[in-house]
């Protein structure tokens, strides 16, 4: 199987686990939401009468202090329920925690095993190490890789540049070469009428 492959099924199972778990995240403000009003439905109205007073005291008001009170036991717990959901949305809570649980199903088949290092056996403990070591190997031959591959498109570069000029020298060759041979014909043709001129001049000189 490619890697490519790999990584589509992971990224596919990854996927599949956070739609699965995406319930989570209305789950958990939901019970928040509850137990922030049952914060103040638990509460006795004597814990909220010394706050009624004081409104009573220096606010104009008609209301009685029952009234008063279960006004800001609304209040407080409106204010509560604003303040988380806020809390919520701002840090992007939802979204956290479906991660969290893919995270934990994800590593499930490690849960209880042992992190103490004085158990581990020599391999175990020089693992962070070797995987350093590894990664600055990594690194290196990554570097190794894009300096040779500059090196190969100068080289590239250099031969097609070559292969240019060969060719042109070829071209000349064979320009030069049908120059020379229609010359050799031109000669061989002329060579008859020369011997005759030839001839006709030593008769003349005789």
């Amino acid at each position: 199987m490619s890697q490519q492959t790999k990584k589509n099924l992971s990224e596919s199972s990854i996927e599949e686990a956070y739609n699965r778990h995406t319930p989570i995240a209305a789950k958990v403000q939901a019970e928040y939401d509850k137990a922030l009003k049952d914060v103040f439905t638990d509460m006795s109205s004597e814990c909220l009468e010394p706050f009624a007073a004081i409104l009573l005291e220096h606010e104009n008001t008609v209301m009685n202090k029952n009234t008063v009170t279960e006004s800001m036991r609304s209040k407080m717990s409106e204010l509560l329920a604003r303040i988380n959901e806020s809390f919520f949305v701002q840090n992007d809570v939802g979204k956290k925690l479906i991660t969290l649980e893919v995270l934990k199903e994800r590593f499930e088949p490690y849960k209880g095993t042992s992190w103490n290092v004085h158990k581990m056996s020599p391999e175990e403990r020089t693992r962070p190490v070797r995987m350093l070591l590894m990664d600055a190997s990594i690194r290196y031959m990554q570097k190794q890789l894009i300096s040779q591959e500059k090196s190969l498109q100068a080289a590239m570069a250099k031969s097609k540049e070559n292969r240019e000029r060969i060719q042109s020298i070829q071209n000349e060759r064979v320009k030069l070469y049908a120059l020379m041979q229609q010359q050799s014909n031109d000669y061989i043709e002329m060579t008859p009428k020369l011997l005759e001129i030839q001839k006709k001049l030593i008769e003349r000189n005789f």
